[in-house]
């Protein structure tokens, strides 16, 4: 870490964006690590990862497609060789404010490309992480960002936990100065909801119960920014049912499945891309079951 751009890795590229998008998906969330794209805190980024970002959300924005950009930093960061958390001196909302504000001022001014404030915060008290998340958006709406800012949780902004995890009564005192906005969760089905393994759970689909419960009582929207599942049968039963709550529910304004790219390895139960690209278009499990999905719909 940092790393080197296309050696030690890469972001995605336009053929995948086309494939996927040919398999009918009309929403790309695009990772990447803070360290990467912002050396160093309060500095100016990093021309290659500006131009690499840049490159990929024009493309997607022209197959008329939404694009999250995911800061997937888990709510730390490296500084100066030390792995601080968010909320130690110097790292906090108006750092994560100001990668953003320069990441933005690159990019397009469109509706269609949404911000994932922050991946799976975790370590971090719901109290201390939420009134980070508050500050940072209030100071991006200062600095006229007006585009949909996804806000997560702490506890890895699980959808199982929303409820005990202190998140969802941090999040009913969540302003948006300008009320574009929904609260990220992600949900995996195995036995303890960390996305390892790739068997699921009997009866895990109801894990998004609580917190569509709570977003309609709060009249709030959400986003399901992670998911998977593994292909056992029991898994694709869990899976589809989970899919079919969220997109009834009228919470969730749309899902992103984990994960795109071609550097998974072989035995990934959960790769979206398929083995052996660019040169085999071959379905992996994980997006034959997707793809099932979407058509039973």
């Amino acid at each position: 870490m940092p790393g080197l751009i296309n050696k030690n890795y890469i972001y995605p590229r336009a053929d995948e964006v086309d494939y996927f998008y040919g398999q009918g998906f009309r929403l790309f969330r695009v990772p990447f690590r803070w360290e990467r794209l912002q050396p160093g805190l309060d500095s100016a980024l990093s021309p290659g990862d500006i131009a690499a970002l840049r490159k990929l959300v024009d493309h997607i924005l022209a197959r008329d497609a939404i694009v999250v950009l995911d800061l997937h930093n888990y709510a730390a960061r490296s500084v100066d060789g030390q792995s601080l958390r968010m909320g130690a001196p110097g790292l906090a909302a108006p750092q994560l404010a100001d990668v953003w504000v320069q990441l933005l001022a690159g990019l397009p001014r469109d509706e269609r490309l949404w911000i994932g404030l922050m991946n799976e915060p975790n370590g971090i008290a719901a109290p201390e992480w939420w009134e980070i998340a508050q500050e940072s958006v209030k100071l991006l709406r200062a600095r006229g960002i007006r585009n949909r800012i996804l806000v997560p949780g702490t506890s890895w902004t699980g959808a199982h936990s929303w409820i005990r995890s202190g998140n969802a009564a941090q999040a009913a005192k969540f302003v948006d100065p300008i009320n574009n906005y929904a609260f990220e969760v992600h949900q995996y089905l195995d036995s303890d909801s960390a996305g390892i393994k790739p068997d699921c759970s009997l009866g895990a689909a109801g894990r998004l119960d609580a917190v569509i419960a709570w977003a309609q009582q709060r009249r709030v929207k959400l986003f399901l920014g992670e998911m998977a599942a593994g292909e056992t049968p029991k898994c694709a039963i869990e899976y589809f049912a989970m899919l079919k709550s969220a997109e009834d529910s009228g919470v969730f304004i749309g899902w992103a499945a984990w994960g795109g790219g071609a550097w998974w390895g072989a035995g990934y139960p959960f790769r979206l891309t398929p083995l052996g690209w660019p040169r085999s278009r071959a379905k992996t499990p994980h997006l034959a079951t997707l793809r099932a999905f979407m058509q039973s719909r």
